[in-house]
């Protein structure tokens, strides 16, 4: 039987890209530098660096799939290591797939590549203005991908490109976990701007699906994938924190306020906080997503507020069997002065 190689395999998304692929009967090599046993006990499990050669050439045999999900994220705040892990990593994992012959490649993306989209726009396909350094990072890889697959060349049988919006859904942490720790306190939840940008999420089982159903039905594209259910984010914040019976509410604060403070509370070290999470939180931002739903005949199964709402279920359920030591999207998340501006709120 044909393999499939999940890379990134301990992390958040590649691990459900794994048990869904193990669920239905398929052969599965994983690889990532953090072995988690649970993913280890159902696949041939290698643990290596993506950007390292002698590692990776290794673990390409009777491989046809390729789910390249290994990425650095930006809770990592990783710097130069962005372009380390995700274009030269990326490279790597291209080029001996192209030469194991690979049937198929997919590639997780991200929404980072656009960076702000104008007011009122659905961000479609073409609109790159990357956000920071991991924004940038990846939307290199995403050229080296297209390089391996394009009109004069093409290396596989077909290729996915795959660009999902911030997941929110069951086991996903990060600093998701942050918010999930003020809501279950009642407390005020601040966001950036008046709260009336439109901000669209996606859920892991709609990207887990739209990854392995490229695959095995060899089909080539970029995928944008988000839900089709949003409203402001005030909106589904809010309604959120009600359907779950918290009295958490949503208040305003000002860009121009909010973004300067959390920059120098990040350049300081003293907020897990990203540019990409400061900066796009406050963004109208949106997908078009009538290619998908067109190509893949493909409709997410989540709102907005129901991915919120399972998340925050999940987290109370598992608060106190949760580690620290997993990958960034699936791990606690230290607040550090964060913590001590919640005891005013």
């Amino acid at each position: 039987m044909k393999k499939h190689l999940v890379t990134g395999s301990s992390g958040y998304l590649g691990s459900e890209i794994v048990r869904k692929l193990h669920k239905s009967g398929q052969r599965v090599v994983t690889a990532d530098i953090i072995e988690d046993p649970k993913i280890s006990e159902i696949s041939e499990f290698y643990k290596i660096d993506i950007s390292k050669d002698d590692q990776v050439k290794h673990i390409f045999r009777d491989i046809a799939y390729v789910h390249h999900n290994a990425a650095l994220v930006p809770l990592t705040k990783a710097g130069k290591k962005f372009m380390e892990a995700n274009v030269e990593g990326t490279k790597k994992i291209l080029h001996y797939s192209k030469m194991n012959d690979v049937e198929h490649f997919s590639h997780m993306s991200s929404s980072a590549i656009f960076g702000k989209p104008k007011p009122y726009q659905n961000v479609n396909y073409y609109n790159y203005n990357p956000t920071g350094l991991y924004g940038y990072s990846k939307y290199l890889a995403e050229i080296e991908v297209k390089k391996y697959y394009n009109e004069n060349e093409k290396f596989f049988k077909s290729c996915s490109i795959i660009r999902p919006r911030p997941i929110v859904s069951k086991e996903r942490l990060g600093i998701f976990e942050i918010l999930f720790d003020w809501v279950s306190d009642n407390k005020r939840i601040p966001i950036i701007g008046n709260g009336k940008n439109k901000f669209q999420f996606a859920h892991i089982d709609d990207l887990v699906d739209v990854s392995i159903e490229t695959s095995l039905r060899n089909i080539s594209g970029t995928f944008n994938i988000g839900t089709d259910r949003f409203s402001t984010l005030s909106e589904d914040l809010n309604n959120s924190f009600k359907k779950i019976g918290s009295k958490s509410r949503v208040f305003s604060i000002s860009e121009k306020i909010c973004v300067p403070a959390l920059y120098a509370l990040d350049k300081f070290s003293l907020s897990p906080l990203s540019s990409w999470h400061y900066l796009s939180y406050g963004w109208n931002f949106h997908y078009d997503l009538t290619e998908t739903f067109k190509v893949l005949n493909w409709r997410p199964k989540y709102s907005n507020q129901e991915m919120i709402c399972e998340a925050y279920e999940w987290y109370i359920n598992n608060e106190n069997n949760i580690k620290l030591n997993q990958s960034s999207h699936r791990s606690k998340v230290k607040q550090k002065f964060l913590k001590v501006i919640k005891l005013f709120f």
